[in-house]
């Protein structure tokens, strides 16, 4: 029985993290990265056409950032993992992110294994 790969949407406004984690994802062969958007409504539309397993959502960005991403991202893919991929990682955004739906919070300055695990796991990191 063949297993079928995670199918990831990374949002991020920066380009270089889009090109960065895709080509990590991309070297997965248990993901498939199905698309990037550098901003909240073009995330918001990828999710809603594809329902992705798993959405790697940056969390401040200039268009309603991570958060409203992600409130709207449970609305239109109520399936989907959402995991937090941020440089800003406060007790309060964490809770905030948490409430809004996602299941996990990563780090842009740690480990990339850690942003992998999540992506497979989708558990919840500690607050």
């Amino acid at each position: 029985m063949q297993i079928m790969p995670l199918r990831v949407i990374i949002v991020d406004d920066s380009r270089e993290m889009l090109a960065t984690v895709g080509r990590i994802i991309d070297k997965q062969v248990d993901m498939e990265l199905i698309g990037v958007a550098s901003g909240v409504d073009a995330g918001v539309a990828l999710v809603r056409w594809w329902q992705p397993d798993v959405v790697v959502l940056d969390v401040n960005m200039p268009d309603g950032g991570g958060l409203r991403a992600a409130q709207e991202m449970g609305v239109v893919a109520p399936g989907a993992r959402l995991v937090a991929f941020s440089a800003f990682a406060t007790t309060l955004i964490r809770r905030a992110m948490t409430a809004a739906g996602v299941c996990a919070y990563v780090s842009k300055s740690g480990d990339v294994r850690e942003l992998l695990d999540a992506i497979r796991a989708g558990v919840t990191s500690p607050l």
